[in-house]
Order: structure tokens, then sequence, then C-alpha cells
């Protein structure tokens, strides 16, 4: 069907009068569509840190009905208007929120806007509009929380401050701890129910009380978390447990650590020896509180060998080719014991083509104060066969922990200080008597 082509008479009265109308219409609302889009580009990339209330007001002549224009506007007014001015930026706010009533942003500025107004009840419904618009973000709650926190309406403020800060942990958990910390302080049963019952929020405020130096608020809040969760959050108790180890708690940091061990092997008791007879597949290493320490040094080598014990299958071996120096702790183990309690210890070596310039030894140190309990004779160079070292020790009424320490010390003056060939050592343990 071919299609018809419309033509129209400029030269008749009534196509130039619509043309002339039409062309009108167009200027207008380019015009208009211009404005808007200048103030809207100026709000939207407005820094409200430069306080320019000039350019803030010409965004909202260029564009009254852009509810970002007024929203900026009122941000600038209540940072430079005098006090007695206030209602400017309330006014703003008032007008972006009617202009666009669906954007939580605007509701949340209102609502913040009305309590420094004092018109907290005004305030808190704008604060549960914006939450209404945005349940999942973190803000809206937060400024409700702290609102009703400042009316005294604890319970309430501290839930939305933590809906707040799981929602923002990096930047909300920390000031919502320390505005749990001001409010209740040592009011136990307050501060147990306002942090809630989640396992991350409870672990990590355990980690802000340790960092208070707060550790039996610590492990209270650590105690009430379930097994699983305990064992899910093991970063947090490890670093209730180096605290404790820092606070010289050595039994709570035993308690803490035998919840959190990877195997039956790595329980720590008081009295006891972690893997005395290096019969037990473990990691040896910092990470492992009461089991055995290693030190790592050029031409030295520390492990387990197989194939030679005094008892059992494994003992632990050490190879030297050291020729100049070695000097401190190669083996160490921090050991749970009773105070003003009576020790012996003993364990056994055994050594081939060891030549020392310095002492091998065994060493016994009070962990509290890091005094010198006992300390064997160095290890027979040459060749020997399994030899008992035995040592006698007291612990006061301050001792919770002992130091056992392999220790090679040093050569006096002279900078040589060679050690080669290979010592073992089996079977450590403590036994007390009164």
């Amino acid at each position: 069907m071919p299609q018809e082509l419309i033509q129209l008479n400029a030269r008749k009265l009534p196509t130039r009068i619509l043309s002339i109308l039409f062309l009108i219409i167009a200027i207008s609302w380019s015009y208009y569509a211009l404005r808007w889009y200048l103030g809207n580009t100026v709000a939207e990339f407005f820094n409200t840190d430069d306080n320019n209330l000039e350019v803030a007001r010409i965004a909202e002549n260029l564009a009254p009905k852009d509810p970002l224009t007024h929203w900026r506007l009122g941000q600038v007014s209540q940072r430079r208007l005098p006090l007695d001015q206030y209602s400017v930026g309330l006014s703003q706010f008032e007008q972006a929120v009617a202009l666009s009533p669906n954007d939580y942003r605007f509701w949340m500025t209102l609502g913040t806007a009305r309590e420094q107004a004092s018109e907290p009840e005004k305030a808190e419904a704008a604060l549960r509009r914006a939450i209404a618009l945005a349940p999942a973000y973190a803000y809206p709650h937060w400024y409700l929380g702290n609102l009703l926190l400042r009316n005294q309406r604890y319970e309430e403020a501290f839930h939305e401050l933590r809906i707040a800060s799981e929602a923002n942990p990096s930047d909300l958990q920390p000031q919502l701890f320390n505005l749990l910390w001001a409010v209740y302080g040592t009011d136990h049963d307050s501060l147990n129910k306002a942090i809630g019952s989640n396992a991350q929020t409870r672990a990590s405020f355990a980690v802000y009380l340790v960092n208070q130096q707060k550790l039996d608020d610590a492990i209270e809040v650590w105690n009430q978390l379930s097994a699983e969760d305990k064992k899910a959050h093991k970063e947090t108790g490890d670093s209730i447990i180096a605290a404790l180890v820092g606070g010289l708690r050595f039994h709570d940091a035993m308690t803490l650590w035998n919840e959190l061990a990877p195997a039956e092997g790595y329980l720590a008791r008081v009295g006891k020896i972690t893997d005395g007879s290096f019969e037990e597949v473990l990691t040896y290493g910092p990470d492992t509180v009461f089991g055995w320490q290693v030190k790592t040094a050029p031409q030295m080598q520390i492990g387990i060998d197989p194939s030679i014990s005094h008892n059992g299958g494994r003992s632990l071996r050490l190879v030297f080719q050291v020729r100049s120096q070695l000097e401190g702790v190669i083996a160490s183990q921090l050991v749970p014991v009773q105070k003003d309690s009576n020790y012996d210890f003993e364990c056994y070596v055994k050594t081939a083509n060891l030549q020392s310039g310095g002492a091998l030894t065994i060493q016994v140190f009070d962990s509290s104060t890091n005094a010198t309990l006992a300390t064997s004779e160095s290890a027979g160079t040459g060749d020997t066969d399994w030899s008992r070292v035995a040592l006698s020790f007291q612990t006061n009424d301050k001792t919770e922990a002992i130091t056992i320490r392999i220790y090679r010390g040093g050569c006096g003056d002279d900078v040589d200080c060679p050690i080669f060939g290979n010592v073992w050592y089996d079977d450590f343990s403590i036994n007390r008597h009164n």
C-alpha cells in the first residue's frame, strides 16, 4: 500500500501559528530541561565539605523541583548558617522528602535534622521511615539507635545499633562496643543482654574487652559461646589466650587452649609436659602455645628422628654444623604447674660426634618472673649413650607455669663459638611431690 505524503502549507496563518507555538514550547522545554540538568549536575557533584552556600543556592534555583538540590542546600545550610537559622536547612530537607518520598537518604537526614531542632518524636518517625525504605542499610539504624540512646531508651537503642554494626562491622562495631561499655560498664547482665546473641558480635566484643585490659569480662563473654561457635571463631580465642599468657594467667589460658585444641595430643595439663616423648604427630611452632617451640637457625637442623629413641619409637634430634655463633634457646615448652610445690624433672640425652665451644644444657624457668629454677650440666661431648638428666625445683605462691628450655650457651669473649655433631632428647617429664 503506497504511503501518503502529508504536506503543510506554511503560508497559511493557522499553520504558522502552530509552528510558532511548537517552537516556543520546544524552546521553553529545552530551557527548563537545561536548567534542571545544570542544577542536578551541580548538586550531584557538589562537595559539601567546601560549605559553599552560594553554589548550593544556585543549584537549587536552577532546579527547584529536584529533591537533590534541596538536600544539598539543606546540608550546607546546617554547616554554614548560625543556629538561629537552623530552620532553613530543616525546610530544605522537608522539601526534598516531599519531592522524593521514597529515597531513604532524604528521610535519614531529615530525621537527624529534626532531632537537632529538638523534635525527637518527628525525628524518630523520619528515621523509622528511612529504615522501612532501606532495612538492610546500616546508617538509618545507626542514627535511630543514637537518637534512642540519647533519650535513655537503651534496650531499643542497642537493638538498632547492633543491626547497624552487623551490617557495617568495620566502621560501626568498635563504636558500638564503646557505647556499650560507656553505658553499662561492669553491669554484666545488662551488657550481655545488650550485646545480643550473634556469635560473631560476641566474639569481637571479647577481643574488644581484651584490648581494654578487661580479661575477666572477656572470658565471661567468650564462655557464653557454644563449643561450635568457639571453634568457628578460633582466631578470637587465640587472641584471648595470647593476652592471658601475656598477663601471666597461664591456667586460664590453658583452659581456653584446651577448648580449641585441634586434637587430643595438643591438650595441656597441669604438671604434665605435652608430648614429652615425641610420639605424637604434632606441629611444633609458635601457634602451639603449650607445645614445643623450636628455633630455626642456619647450619642447624631440628626435627623428629623416627629411628632412634630412649623409649617408644621417636625422639627429638638436633644436628649442628655451626662454625661461628649459636647462642640462646633452641627448643622450649610452656608447662602449667601448681603453686608452692616441689617438682622433679627428668629427660634423657644422647650425643654423636658432638663438639661444642659452649654448654648445651636444660634449663627450667619460672614463666611469671623468668627466674632460673634449675639448670642441668652440659651434654657430654663426643659419643655418649642415653643418659638421664635429673633436676629438682620448687614453685612459689605466684608460679602458674614453668618454661623448659634446651639452651646453648656462648663462649664468653671468643667470637668463634662452633658446635658440630648430633644430639637426641627424649622422655621429658615432671612429677610433683610435697
